[in-house]
């Protein structure tokens, strides 16, 4: 008997999920039929066995399903050609899911919808050519005309007041998820709203550090256990970007030189600092090294360089969709930084070419359910000096891009905060919860080891 081999696709994450995610498997659960539907009756049968037990006990078997597979040959005590292929199958799925992070619930209800209704659609369309051949047009009609679909994922519609496992999927709490920490009352202010499903912006003047704080992002990313996907497009060179996340991981400059570290920030923004001094350059080797200390050896951050103008959105959703099929699902999408993407294909106004990034930026989060960052440049009237923090009046291009963020972050830096390494953060706009244009929080950090946030204030101040 003929064994298909899963790895890398849709049908081994969602039977993955069945198993051990308890809303992907109450979600598939709800239209689960009896012969199942996968297009492998492997895949059936394992799902069959998951959707059972979630009846039964209210959760996902996880790691009784070896049980159940063990329940199952000795009740119907099927031949060995049936049984191997079986349970190479399972240890398949076994093998791979305990070495790498589960995908979020949302991401596997999505590769689920695709798969169940390709599934529909294949049976449909060669029962409709079966009825063909036998010149039964009326019947293959209705075949084609008469497939419901399977709906699950984003585009699914809920009935609130009858499905309970869309509440417990909306108060999942892996969606809500902080994915990155950032230190002292800096993590308060802007880290709980780093979250999936996002769009996050920094908005600052030119050279104000924008691209050190998305690399610090990233960085901060792969710590909190996240997959980062970091798109270069134009900005910076690829070799620029590999210095930057060597000083990053071993914490020293390229080059001999003394650094100031800072150990405490002052009401003022002024930080208390310490001198350290480094020998020696920054090794390919001691980088390396460093990188792979904080990966852990795993393949949990992707870098691609692109010339600027050169790659859109578009392009950036198809080759994450292609590193999807390696296994590599981002948790964090980073892009530095839209204002220098290519234009959307087919649209010539400057102003709707930027207003279409925006909203594809915006979709990207949603489709992919991760965290998209993203950086834009203000506009002239941010470099006069007249207003010490930014606010919604700096965009640049066009207003709507400030509608379409779940939040946008003003990096504020003063000729004299550069000289001691201070960023102000403010919400320019945020979408949940209070804000004020006004409020701003020092970051103190040293740029000579690619870091701009290394202290903050500790006097929180909510309101």
């Amino acid at each position: 008997m003929k064994t298909k081999r899963y790895s890398g696709e849709d049908l081994r994450r969602v039977l993955a999920g069945m198993i051990t995610d308890q809303v992907v498997c109450s979600r598939i659960a709800s239209q689960w039929r009896p012969e199942g539907l996968f297009d492998s009756p492997w895949a059936n049968l394992v799902g069959g066995w998951a959707v059972d037990h979630l009846l039964k006990y209210d959760q996902p078997p996880n790691d009784q399903i070896k049980s159940l597979f063990e329940a199952w040959v000795n009740k119907t005590d099927p031949s060995r050609e049936v049984v191997e292929p079986v349970e190479r199958f399972l240890q398949a799925l076994s093998d791979e899911y305990s070495q790498q992070e589960k995908p979020t619930s949302d991401y596997l209800l999505d590769c689920a919808g695709r798969l169940f209704n390709k599934t529909r659609m294949k049976q449909a369309m060669e029962e409709a050519t079966d009825n063909i051949d036998r010149d039964q047009v009326d019947e293959a009609y209705g075949k084609l005309t008469g497939l419901n679909r399977v709906e699950l994922g984003v585009g699914a519609v809920i009935k609130p007041a009858e499905d309970f496992d869309a509440w417990r999927q909306a108060f999942n709490t892996e969606q809500q998820r902080q994915l990155v920490s950032y230190p002292d009352d800096l993590d308060w202010f802007i880290g709980k709203e780093i979250v999936r499903d996002s769009l996050i912006a920094f908005m600052g003047p030119d050279k104000s550090g924008k691209s050190f704080w998305l690399l610090d992002l990233a960085y901060r990313a792969i710590r909190g256990r996240c997959r980062v996907a970091f798109f270069e497009v134009g900005d910076m060179g690829r070799d620029a970007v590999m210095r930057r996340l060597g000083q990053r991981a071993a914490r020293r400059p390229l080059g001999p030189s003394d650094c100031f570290i800072p150990i405490s920030v002052a009401e003022s923004g002024r930080p208390m600092r310490k001198k350290k001094t480094f020998d020696g350059e920054l090794t390919p080797a001691e980088s390396f090294k460093a990188f792979q200390k904080v990966t852990r050896g795993r393949d949990v951050f992707r870098l691609a360089c692109y010339p600027n103008s050169s790659i859109n959105v578009e392009g950036i959703v198809s080759v994450l969709r292609d590193w999807e099929r390696e296994d590599f699902i981002a948790d964090v999408v980073v892009i530095d930084y839209a204002d220098i993407l290519a234009p959307p294909s087919g649209i010539r106004d400057t102003l709707d070419q930027i207003d279409v990034t925006w909203k594809s930026l915006r979709r990207m989060s949603q489709e992919l359910h991760c965290l998209v960052v993203t950086a834009t440049q203000s506009n002239a009237t941010a470099y006069k000096g007249k207003q010490r923090v930014l606010g919604r009046q700096h965009f640049s291009g066009r207003k709507t891009k400030l509608a379409e963020v779940n939040g946008m972050i003003g990096i504020n830096v003063s000729p004299r905060d550069k000289k001691f390494g201070t960023t102000w953060l403010n919400w320019v706009v945020k979408r949940e919860g209070y804000y004020n244009e006004q409020w701003m929080v020092p970051a103190a950090g040293c740029l000579a080891i690619a870091n701009p946030a290394i202290r903050s204030q500790t006097k929180r101040e909510k309101s």
